[in-house]
């Protein structure tokens, strides 16, 4: 399984869908996987919920990445690499389900990316939220055929 952002920013915050996330990653037959572009955006918005002011600081990052590096750890969750093939499926995902496009997907630009990572690893994504569940298998179907 390829774990998106939302999922782990849903785990952080103990929101109402956690344990339930948190249940599927330690279920898991094999270790899960996410992405250093997950990494940025988790790291990035954990900075900026715990700061007392707009924006973020080094030191603010520096613990953020502190927090992601040991939930990484104690879930037994592997990052990979984002690669221009990754990259280039992301661009192309984001302009087909994109938050700049018409479809009701509305996925922003770094869900598209962990979309194509997971696409690339040929694992389901892990998510919170309904814009995944937007994106259906026949509109993948569509994509992977180039069509």
């Amino acid at each position: 399984m390829f774990v998106d952002s939302s999922a782990f920013l849903s785990i952080l915050k103990d929101s109402d869908d956690a344990a339930l996330l948190l249940e599927k990653i330690k279920g898991s037959r094999r270790p899960c996987k996410t992405s250093s572009g997950v990494r940025a955006a988790v790291v990035m918005a954990l900075a900026e919920s715990r700061a007392d002011r707009p924006g973020v600081s080094a030191e603010g990052v520096e613990t953020a990445t502190e927090i992601f590096d040991a939930l990484l750890k104690a879930l037994n969750v592997y990052e990979v690499a984002i690669n221009p093939r990754i990259s280039s499926d992301g661009c192309a995902l984001a302009g087909r389900f994109g938050n700049r496009t018409k479809h009701p997907a509305q996925l922003t630009l770094e869900n598209c990316m962990a979309l194509a990572a997971a696409e690339y690893l040929r694992l389901p994504v892990l998510h919170s939220g309904a814009g995944f569940d937007r994106v259906g298998k026949d509109d993948l179907a569509d994509w992977r055929a180039g069509e």
